[in-house]
């Protein structure tokens, strides 16, 4: 499949004023669903020299490509010291943070291009911080460390009322409101939750400024989670997110006395796994598993 929108959303026509002879330069990739979390993999050795992937991350995350759109990118490179680098880039082109679902799909895709050494026991970087994975049964699995820190029991105005919500940073920054606790007569599922607007206005509370925090709505079902995710950088509701599904299994265990595995359905449909250990507020050997399956391969024409 290829796919001749340029970066900018132009038709590249092989030739500008500056370089009439160089034609776009073609950039293979992947397009893989993280249990319905859609992403852009690339390798970071088809890029120029020097080239930032921030600014191309709209771009080659827009839906009016031929692959449909994706919620991020992401960049694999070789490195020292473990099977590879991994570089994520939300759709607006952020960087910096970890996509739980975007590192077991990177597991998935550097298995198979020949990163990978032994895909029982994978390890990977993003953003400077160590990462352990492995290719299972049931698709892709990442460990996690510990969860920097929790909040439980906050107070946020939301739609005109104060409503109780809690936090959790677990290498990005999570709201959870679970829908019990909306004071709102109309929501008794998750699926009731206006999340266009519930979602931005979560995300968006003073008190996770100045960067704001991934929104998630959660109905607890017996020993299970119903998950919706309202995602910054995306500014949208997403099929799945695999750092929110960790969020809300951990802040479920910790004050409805779930335990570990957890099954938490997404919003596509598709069940994340979340397994740790929980002391008190403190977890470790957390761990997310779940399918990352590619949807289609191409190439995207960038104009110089």
């Amino acid at each position: 499949m290829n796919e001749s929108t340029s970066p900018g959303g132009r038709r590249p026509t092989g030739h500008n004023r500056q370089s009439p002879y160089l034609p776009p330069m073609i950039l293979p990739y992947t397009k893989m669903s993280g249990a319905g979390n859609m992403f852009i993999v690339i390798e970071g050795r088809c890029l120029p020299e020097g080239t930032d992937p921030g600014p191309l991350a709209p771009s080659l995350c827009d839906a009016g490509h031929e692959h449909g759109g994706a919620d991020g990118l992401i960049v694999i490179d070789a490195t020292d010291g473990a099977d590879f680098a991994m570089r994520y880039y939300n759709r607006d082109g952020s960087t910096g943070m970890m996509c739980g679902n975007g590192g077991r799909c990177a597991v998935g895709f550097a298995a198979e291009h020949g990163y990978v050494r032994d895909p029982s026991s994978v390890t990977f970087t993003n953003a400077g911080v160590g990462y352990r994975g492995a290719i299972t049964d049931r698709g892709a699995k990442v460990w996690f460390p510990d969860p920097r820190a929790f909040a439980l029991g906050l107070e946020v105005e939301l739609e005109g009322s104060m409503r109780r919500c809690h936090f959790a940073d677990v290498g990005t920054p999570h709201a959870i409101m679970f829908v019990d606790e909306a004071g709102d007569d109309r929501i008794e599922h998750v699926g009731d939750v206006d999340l266009p607007r519930w979602g931005a206005s979560l995300r968006h509370q003073a008190r996770f400024a100045p960067d704001g925090a991934n929104a998630n709505f959660v109905e607890v079902r017996g020993n299970d989670v119903l998950l919706r995710t309202f995602e910054r950088g995306v500014e949208a509701e997403t099929g799945a997110c695999g750092t929110g599904a960790i969020s809300s299994a951990l802040v479920a265990a910790m004050l409805r006395g779930l335990t570990p595995p957890i099954d938490v359905t997404t919003t596509s449909g598709e069940v994340l796994r979340v397994d740790f250990r929980l002391e008190g507020d403190h977890a470790t050997d957390v761990s997310l598993e779940g399918s990352a399956e590619v949807v289609m391969t191409g190439e995207i024409g960038l104009a110089w």
